[in-house]
Protein backbone atom coordinates (compact mmCIF):
# COMPACT_ATOMS: atom_id res chain seq x y z
CA UNK A 1 0.00 0.00 0.00
CA UNK A 2 1.00 3.48 -0.91
CA UNK A 3 -0.18 6.18 1.38
CA UNK A 4 -0.12 10.06 0.70
CA UNK A 5 -0.58 11.63 3.70
CA UNK A 6 -1.87 15.51 4.68
CA UNK A 7 0.14 16.64 7.81
CA UNK A 8 -1.78 19.39 7.93
CA UNK A 9 -0.21 22.97 8.89
CA UNK A 10 0.65 22.31 12.72
CA UNK A 11 1.63 18.16 14.54
CA UNK A 12 -1.53 18.49 16.53
CA UNK A 13 -3.48 19.17 12.95
CA UNK A 14 -2.72 14.99 11.78
CA UNK A 15 -6.30 13.34 11.74
CA UNK A 16 -7.08 10.19 13.30
CA UNK A 17 -6.80 8.43 9.97
CA UNK A 18 -3.56 9.94 9.04
CA UNK A 19 -2.15 8.43 12.46
CA UNK A 20 -3.23 5.07 11.75
CA UNK A 21 -2.08 5.20 8.46
CA UNK A 22 1.29 6.05 9.66
CA UNK A 23 0.89 3.45 12.18
CA UNK A 24 0.10 0.86 9.09
CA UNK A 25 3.56 1.89 7.13
CA UNK A 26 6.73 0.05 7.07
CA UNK A 27 8.90 3.33 5.88
CA UNK A 28 7.68 7.15 6.13
CA UNK A 29 9.10 9.85 3.98
CA UNK A 30 8.58 13.37 4.40
CA UNK A 31 8.77 15.78 1.16
CA UNK A 32 10.29 19.14 3.02
CA UNK A 33 10.30 21.14 -0.01
CA UNK A 34 6.64 22.69 -0.53
CA UNK A 35 5.98 23.90 2.95
CA UNK A 36 6.84 23.52 6.48
CA UNK A 37 4.69 23.64 9.39
CA UNK A 38 3.63 26.68 11.24
CA UNK A 39 4.15 25.70 14.72
CA UNK A 40 5.83 22.55 16.41
CA UNK A 41 8.51 20.22 14.57
CA UNK A 42 8.38 16.58 12.66
CA UNK A 43 10.25 15.27 15.58
CA UNK A 44 6.78 15.07 17.17
CA UNK A 45 5.93 12.63 14.30
CA UNK A 46 8.81 10.58 15.09
CA UNK A 47 8.63 10.21 18.50
CA UNK A 48 4.95 9.61 18.60
CA UNK A 49 5.33 6.46 16.34
CA UNK A 50 9.19 5.61 16.94
CA UNK A 51 9.71 5.69 13.18
CA UNK A 52 12.28 7.83 11.37
CA UNK A 53 11.17 9.85 8.74
CA UNK A 54 13.46 9.86 5.73
CA UNK A 55 13.67 13.51 4.35
CA UNK A 56 12.89 13.98 0.22
CA UNK A 57 13.95 17.42 -1.54
CA UNK A 58 12.13 18.26 -5.18
CA UNK A 59 14.65 15.62 -6.39
CA UNK A 60 13.69 12.94 -4.01
CA UNK A 61 10.20 13.29 -5.15
CA UNK A 62 10.18 14.06 -8.56
CA UNK A 63 12.83 11.70 -9.58
CA UNK A 64 13.68 9.44 -6.84
CA UNK A 65 10.19 8.21 -5.74
CA UNK A 66 9.46 5.83 -8.61
CA UNK A 67 12.21 3.57 -7.53
CA UNK A 68 11.02 3.97 -4.25
CA UNK A 69 7.50 2.51 -5.04
CA UNK A 70 9.37 -0.33 -7.51
CA UNK A 71 11.09 -1.28 -4.20
CA UNK A 72 7.61 -1.64 -1.98
CA UNK A 73 6.25 -3.10 -4.95
CA UNK A 74 8.67 -6.10 -4.98
CA UNK A 75 8.91 -6.17 -0.87
CA UNK A 76 5.66 -5.99 -0.27
CA UNK A 77 5.97 -3.05 2.16
CA UNK A 78 3.66 -0.31 2.90
CA UNK A 79 5.33 3.09 2.79
CA UNK A 80 3.43 6.94 3.26
CA UNK A 81 4.46 10.00 1.83
CA UNK A 82 3.57 12.98 4.38
CA UNK A 83 2.93 16.43 2.31
CA UNK A 84 2.49 19.59 4.66
CA UNK A 85 -1.01 20.67 4.23
CA UNK A 86 -3.19 18.55 1.76
CA UNK A 87 -1.17 16.11 -0.14
CA UNK A 88 -3.05 17.36 -3.58
CA UNK A 89 -2.52 20.49 -4.47
CA UNK A 90 0.74 20.08 -5.77
CA UNK A 91 0.42 18.03 -9.26
CA UNK A 92 3.82 16.26 -8.35
CA UNK A 93 1.90 14.28 -5.75
CA UNK A 94 -1.01 13.24 -8.36
CA UNK A 95 1.83 12.21 -10.46
CA UNK A 96 2.47 9.64 -7.76
CA UNK A 97 -0.53 8.27 -7.97
CA UNK A 98 -0.49 7.86 -11.37
CA UNK A 99 2.99 6.07 -11.34
CA UNK A 100 1.84 3.53 -8.50
CA UNK A 101 -1.34 2.53 -10.59
CA UNK A 102 0.82 1.84 -13.62
CA UNK A 103 3.31 -0.37 -11.28
CA UNK A 104 0.26 -1.71 -9.11
CA UNK A 105 0.37 -0.53 -6.06
CA UNK A 106 -2.84 -0.16 -4.54
CA UNK A 107 -2.82 3.90 -3.10
CA UNK A 108 -4.69 5.99 0.08
CA UNK A 109 -5.32 9.34 0.06
CA UNK A 110 -5.38 10.86 3.43
CA UNK A 111 -6.14 14.55 3.03
CA UNK A 112 -4.99 17.25 5.38
CA UNK A 113 -5.58 20.66 6.58
CA UNK A 114 -3.89 22.94 4.17
CA UNK A 115 -4.09 27.53 3.80
CA UNK A 116 -6.46 27.19 1.46
CA UNK A 117 -8.88 26.02 4.97
CA UNK A 118 -8.16 29.46 5.79
CA UNK A 119 -9.26 31.79 3.51
CA UNK A 120 -12.54 32.57 4.89
CA UNK A 121 -11.07 33.61 7.61
CA UNK A 122 -9.94 36.24 6.19
CA UNK A 123 -13.35 37.59 5.68
CA UNK A 124 -13.33 36.84 1.80
CA UNK A 125 -15.93 34.87 0.43
CA UNK A 126 -14.09 31.57 -0.87
CA UNK A 127 -16.47 31.41 -3.73
CA UNK A 128 -14.07 34.79 -5.24
CA UNK A 129 -11.02 32.90 -5.23
CA UNK A 130 -9.83 32.36 -8.59
CA UNK A 131 -6.96 29.89 -9.22
CA UNK A 132 -4.14 29.99 -7.35
CA UNK A 133 -0.56 30.88 -7.83
CA UNK A 134 3.36 31.04 -6.00
CA UNK A 135 5.48 33.65 -6.30
CA UNK A 136 9.08 32.99 -7.08
CA UNK A 137 12.14 34.97 -6.47
CA UNK A 138 13.89 35.71 -9.29
CA UNK A 139 17.53 33.99 -9.86
CA UNK A 140 20.34 34.12 -12.59
CA UNK A 141 18.70 33.65 -16.00
CA UNK A 142 15.57 33.11 -14.08
CA UNK A 143 13.08 35.73 -13.60
CA UNK A 144 9.30 35.19 -14.27
CA UNK A 145 6.25 36.69 -14.44
CA UNK A 146 3.38 34.01 -15.45
CA UNK A 147 2.36 34.67 -11.72
CA UNK A 148 1.60 38.04 -12.25
CA UNK A 149 -0.79 37.07 -15.21
CA UNK A 150 -2.48 35.00 -13.18
CA UNK A 151 -3.33 38.01 -11.01
CA UNK A 152 -4.18 40.35 -13.27
CA UNK A 153 -6.63 37.34 -14.67
CA UNK A 154 -8.36 36.80 -11.83
CA UNK A 155 -8.55 40.12 -10.91
CA UNK A 156 -10.03 41.19 -14.52
CA UNK A 157 -12.70 38.17 -13.70
CA UNK A 158 -13.78 40.01 -10.06
CA UNK A 159 -11.79 37.10 -8.28
CA UNK A 160 -9.24 37.44 -5.48
CA UNK A 161 -5.69 35.53 -5.76
CA UNK A 162 -4.06 32.80 -3.25
CA UNK A 163 -0.68 34.24 -3.89
CA UNK A 164 1.83 31.15 -1.95
CA UNK A 165 5.44 32.56 -1.57
CA UNK A 166 8.58 30.97 -2.70
CA UNK A 167 10.90 28.81 0.00
CA UNK A 168 14.22 26.70 -0.14
CA UNK A 169 14.11 24.73 3.21
CA UNK A 170 17.95 23.76 2.10
CA UNK A 171 18.98 27.34 2.71
CA UNK A 172 16.06 28.02 5.50
CA UNK A 173 14.70 30.83 3.06
CA UNK A 174 11.07 31.72 3.20
CA UNK A 175 9.79 34.80 1.07
CA UNK A 176 7.93 37.02 2.96
CA UNK A 177 4.24 39.30 2.35
CA UNK A 178 6.79 42.53 2.14
CA UNK A 179 9.24 41.00 0.10
CA UNK A 180 6.85 39.14 -2.66
CA UNK A 181 5.06 42.88 -3.02
CA UNK A 182 8.63 44.45 -3.69
CA UNK A 183 8.37 41.32 -6.59
CA UNK A 184 5.52 42.38 -7.99
CA UNK A 185 5.76 46.08 -7.76
CA UNK A 186 8.64 45.43 -10.20
CA UNK A 187 6.60 43.33 -12.65
CA UNK A 188 3.85 45.97 -12.48
CA UNK A 189 6.29 49.29 -12.85
CA UNK A 190 7.79 47.21 -16.08
CA UNK A 191 4.88 46.91 -17.45
CA UNK A 192 3.00 50.27 -16.56
CA UNK A 193 0.40 48.90 -14.43
CA UNK A 194 -1.29 49.71 -11.19
CA UNK A 195 -3.08 46.81 -9.94
CA UNK A 196 -1.69 46.38 -6.77
CA UNK A 197 -2.98 50.18 -5.84
CA UNK A 198 -6.85 49.18 -6.14
CA UNK A 199 -6.69 45.69 -4.79
CA UNK A 200 -7.35 45.00 -0.89
CA UNK A 201 -4.14 43.36 0.14
CA UNK A 202 -4.25 40.87 2.76
CA UNK A 203 -0.83 39.23 4.48
CA UNK A 204 -1.22 35.68 6.17
CA UNK A 205 1.01 35.00 8.74
CA UNK A 206 2.07 31.14 10.24
CA UNK A 207 -1.89 30.72 9.61
CA UNK A 208 -2.97 27.42 11.78
CA UNK A 209 -0.38 28.20 14.94
CA UNK A 210 -1.23 29.74 17.94
CA UNK A 211 0.83 32.85 16.64
CA UNK A 212 -1.62 33.53 13.79
CA UNK A 213 -2.06 36.81 12.05
CA UNK A 214 -3.75 38.36 9.31
CA UNK A 215 -3.57 41.86 8.21
CA UNK A 216 -5.29 43.74 5.81
CA UNK A 217 -3.95 46.60 4.25
CA UNK A 218 -3.13 48.86 1.51
CA UNK A 219 0.46 48.18 -0.73
CA UNK A 220 3.09 50.64 1.40
CA UNK A 221 1.23 49.19 4.41
CA UNK A 222 2.08 45.73 3.87
CA UNK A 223 5.02 46.57 1.86
CA UNK A 224 6.65 48.19 5.41
CA UNK A 225 5.29 44.85 7.66
CA UNK A 226 8.16 42.69 9.16
CA UNK A 227 6.76 40.08 11.13
CA UNK A 228 8.81 36.98 11.55
CA UNK A 229 6.16 34.73 11.48
CA UNK A 230 6.36 32.04 8.69
CA UNK A 231 5.36 30.15 6.53
CA UNK A 232 3.12 33.53 4.96
CA UNK A 233 0.94 33.49 2.12
CA UNK A 234 -0.57 36.96 -0.05
CA UNK A 235 -3.81 37.08 -1.44
CA UNK A 236 -4.75 40.11 -4.04
CA UNK A 237 -8.30 40.68 -3.65
CA UNK A 238 -10.42 42.35 -6.07
CA UNK A 239 -13.28 44.59 -5.36
CA UNK A 240 -15.16 43.30 -2.27
CA UNK A 241 -18.62 43.19 -1.56
CA UNK A 242 -20.82 44.95 0.78
CA UNK A 243 -20.43 41.64 3.17
CA UNK A 244 -16.34 41.54 2.43
CA UNK A 245 -16.06 45.14 3.56
CA UNK A 246 -18.21 44.65 6.89
CA UNK A 247 -16.39 41.13 7.86
CA UNK A 248 -12.80 42.59 7.06
CA UNK A 249 -13.67 45.80 8.76
CA UNK A 250 -15.22 43.82 12.35
CA UNK A 251 -12.48 41.09 12.50
CA UNK A 252 -9.51 43.12 10.99
CA UNK A 253 -10.36 46.35 11.50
Amino acid sequence: MFYIIGLGLKPSHLSLEAKEAIGKSDRVFLETYTSTYSEGSFGEIENQFGKPLVKLDRKGVEEGFLMILKDAKRSGESIALLVFGNPLSATTHVQLLIDAKHIGIPTEVVPGISIYDFLGVTGLDQYRFGRACTIVVPKENYVPESFYDIVEKNFAAGLHTLCLLDLDMERNCMLSVSDALSILVKIEKKRGKQLLQKATLVGLYAMGSGRQMIKVGTLQELQRSSYSLFPQSLVVAAPLTEKEKEAIRELHG
